[in-house]
């Protein structure tokens, strides 16, 4: 009987410590994931695309960055409605005269949602992670954004040194990218697995939970800056249709509206706020072969075209044109800038005068889908660019494909000319001249072939340079260069639109078109 009694009591006091254990272990865990989601969520947000991923290395699409812009913080931000840095997780930084060695302070105190301390050393796992040997697949953006990297130093718990292979000053623009650059909990990556629930970061919301592709967001309340006023996000990937119904109905607060047509939206309590976007739709020729190896026929082109009508058809608003290839916010845009203009006859007459007397006949090749920088589609803009021409006696044959068919025929250089755009991943001039317009990106993103051995030397020389002002100086000659040569013709700026209920106060966008709700309040 004692003995089974003993047996008992040893029984009931290993019960006891397993419990203890699994306790301290559930006590470990990012217990904050399990928090009691409110009934009423403050604001659901209707966003234009479906959310594959929330960890911000394998995250590539714009909905899943305003996701991420929530949840996540990187060393650096962008100032509020500009493309300007200033300090996030490091509260200022150093670079060498040589421009190689980037070094940042990082601010103390902080921690991730997991309760893991921020520091360097989780600054160097978040961003390691992304490079070989670690690299993944699926990790779209850390060879563009870390790629110039030789070494992560850890000087000490609160210091950090990058060391570049060559002087790079688009880098600091990287560190402020909603994908790649934002720095997650160490704990939180050991956990990983296949539950992307599990990911912290330190941003102003954390992931509460994350139902049929909708996360819910609920507020930090240890957040190191002041606290949102905000208490629960909801985001929601919908179709157009989908969208405005929702928008109509009242069962979401916000919703992304770029393209749709706003006579639309009939709530009488909700209003919309706009602005240009990071992007740049244009239309490409083909500068290495006949007929637009010759600047004269690239110009002529150029003039005939009527952009201030093509944006109003596309946007309703003339003043979306684009004057050059760098949108507005964007560091060395220039308003005063212009391309070739005069209009159908004096293209006639261009072309006339060399050896055109009969016109031109070309291939234009387009997408049939729409674009960010294009909400139409190609098939609509390339329509509306044919007639223009043909009042210059420019015949085009219009050539449709389906966007991965576009892309291969690019590729091959089918047609004389093409329909395409770009959208900023940094917000840095260098993204737009060297990617669209360097010689050394003729067989990747140089779809023009265009070649220019001072614009290059210009490139070259802002990509190094570390003052601002001195880069602004470069972008502006390079872009006048440009646009004597006329590569391309730049049609439009793309444009970020956002519906929301009238009581939503003091919500920013960035030149993203990210709203920004750590700031924001219900009114």
């Amino acid at each position: 009987m004692k003995n089974k009694l003993f047996q008992l009591a040893f029984l009931f006091l290993f019960l006891s410590f397993f419990s203890v254990v699994v306790n301290y272990d559930k006590g470990a865990s990012p217990t904050f994931f399990k928090k009691e989601i409110p009934q009423q969520i403050d604001i659901t947000y209707a966003l234009a695309e479906p959310l594959k991923s929330l960890d911000p290395a394998e995250a590539n699409n714009m909905s899943e960055a305003k996701v991420l812009s929530n949840i996540f913080e990187g060393l650096v931000r962008y100032q509020s409605g500009t493309s300007e840095i200033e300090p996030c997780l490091a509260t200022h930084w150093e670079l060498s005269k040589d421009g190689c060695s980037w070094v940042f302070h990082l601010r103390k105190n902080v921690t991730f949602h997991d309760g893991t301390p921020f520091n360097a050393q989780a600054v160097k796992i978040s961003i390691e992670r992304q490079l070989p040997p670690q690299k993944k697949d699926t990790m779209s953006y850390g060879s563009f954004t870390f790629g110039m990297l030789k070494k992560i130093e850890v000087i000490d718990n609160y210091t950090i040194n990058f060391l570049l292979t060559t002087p790079y000053s688009p880098f600091l623009r990287n560190l402020a990218m909603p994908w790649a650059a934002p720095i997650i909990s160490p704990s939180s990556l050991k956990n990983l697995g296949n539950d992307k629930m599990l990911l912290a970061g330190t941003g102003p919301f954390y992931l509460a939970d994350w139902r049929n592709g909708a996360p819910i967001l609920l507020a930090n309340e240890k957040y190191w800056d002041k606290k949102p006023f905000i208490k629960s996000l909801s985001f929601l990937p919908q179709s157009p249709q989908q969208r405005l119904a929702s928008l109509n109905k009242g069962t979401v607060e916000m919703a992304d509206v770029s393209g749709l047509p706003g006579d639309t939206i009939k709530a009488q309590n909700v209003i919309t706020t706009s602005q240009s976007s990071a992007s740049l739709s244009y239309l490409g020729m083909f500068n290495n072969r006949p007929p637009f190896n010759n600047d004269k026929v690239r110009r002529a082109l150029c003039m005939a075209i009527d952009t201030r009508e093509l944006t109003k058809n596309i946007f309703g608003d003339q003043s979306l044109a684009a004057n050059s290839i760098l949108p507005p916010e964007i560091l060395g845009y220039n308003k005063n800038l212009r391309p070739y203009f005069g209009g159908p006859e004096k293209a006639k007459a261009l072309l006339s005068q060399y050896g055109y007397t009969e016109g031109l006949d070309i291939t234009l090749i387009t997408y049939n889908t729409p674009r960010p920088y294009n909400p139409l589609g190609g098939t609509e803009l390339a329509t509306t660019i044919k007639k223009q021409l043909a009042k210059a006696g420019i015949r085009v044959n219009v050539k449709v494909y389906p966007w991965h068919e576009f892309k291969s025929a690019l590729r091959k250089q089918e047609g004389d000319a093409f329909l395409f755009g770009w959208v900023s991943d940094n917000l840095d001039p260098d993204n737009f001249l060297y990617t669209l317009l360097a010689s050394d990106e003729i067989t990747k993103t140089n779809l023009t072939h265009y070649k220019n051995s001072e614009v290059d030397r210009l490139i070259s020389a802002a990509q190094r340079e570390q003052d601002e002002k001195i880069r602004k100086r470069l972008y502006y000659h390079a872009q006048q260069i440009m646009l004597q040569d006329t590569p391309m013709v730049f049609l439009n700026y793309g444009q970020d639109k956002i519906a929301l209920t009238k009581n939503i106060q003091n919500l920013k966008l960035n030149p993203f078109g990210i709203p920004l709700f750590a700031k924001a309040y219900i009114q």
